[in-house]
């Protein structure tokens, strides 16, 4: 593949902007290209300029999907960033020890990717709460990317996924099992039902309107707002605050901030925060 041009480079990182927010700076040409050239070798399109054409004209929306899918990076793994799950150990779930019977707990996992936030979060709740059979708690998991949707949807890791979690998390939450065409010292774990009945699974680009209504006690928004640019975070920790709880927290990821945003909230710990009274 020929080199990117700054002109296409620039088209790009104008259309990641204008559909999905994300914000393509200079120091990421490399990266685009390399993905580009990647992606063209196995397709039918000859050049960048051939498959740009094909975007500007004739993309649906899986097309443009795709294209989402080439720019963006989807990096989790289960209990990432433990200080959240400690922070709602020892300062929420208290709160909830002698709830009455059907007290609505509502989470959102705003970009879920490949579900191991949302089962996590799962995972995590059944771990602290002794009621949570009593509870009416369900977690919302989105995302934009079709691909991680289905695996989120599926609930099925490799063995590299959960090695890092203790055994007895791996044996309480995961069914092992022996997927076919693999070899037999090959395992794939699963999400048990107990946990992948929390959560439901939708796509949804968060620069589009929203179709659910709130209030959530926690929205995780991690690791996102540093695709974005400073106009598009604001308004869109703004956009969540509306639906958290009086007393909901917003939680990002930890090389995140809200410093120098007009967001509405206050920092209780660094990258948590809670809605301004």
């Amino acid at each position: 593949m020929s080199t990117l041009s700054t002109a296409q480079f620039k088209e790009i990182a104008a259309l990641a902007q204008d559909r999905w927010g994300l914000e393509l700076t200079e120091r990421k040409k490399l990266l685009v290209q390399s993905r580009l050239s990647k992606m063209l070798h196995r397709s039918q399109y000859k050049s960048v300029a051939d498959y740009l054409e094909h975007l500007r004209n004739e993309a649906d929306e899986e097309d443009m999907l795709v294209f989402f899918d080439l720019l963006s990076t989807n990096t989790t793994s289960f209990f990432r960033e433990s200080e959240h799950f400690d922070y709602l150990e020892q300062h929420v779930y208290p709160r909830l020890a002698d709830a009455p019977r059907g007290t609505s707990v509502r989470v959102w996992s705003a970009a879920c990717s490949n579900g191991s936030e949302p089962y996590t979060i799962g995972i995590h709740a059944h771990e602290c709460l002794p009621n949570l059979a009593a509870l009416d708690y369900r977690i919302l998991a989105t995302d934009l990317s079709n691909k991680v949707i289905e695996r989120a949807r599926l609930a099925l890791y490799p063995d590299k996924a959960v090695e890092s979690l203790p055994a007895r998390l791996r044996g309480k939450y995961f069914e092992k099992r022996h997927l076919p065409d693999t070899p037999p010292d090959e395992f794939a774990y699963r999400v048990v039902d107990s946990v992948r009945s929390m959560v439901s699974i939708h796509r949804l680009n968060l620069m589009d309107p929203w179709p659910m209504k709130g209030p959530f006690d926690v929205i995780f928004l991690r690791n996102v707002m540093i695709y974005f640019n400073k106009p598009t975070r604001e308004k869109l920790v703004n956009r969540m605050r509306t639906l958290l709880s009086e007393d909901g927290l917003l939680i990002i990821g930890g090389a995140e901030t809200l410093s120098g945003i007009d967001s509405g909230f206050t920092m209780i710990r660094p990258s948590i925060y809670a809605v301004r009274a």
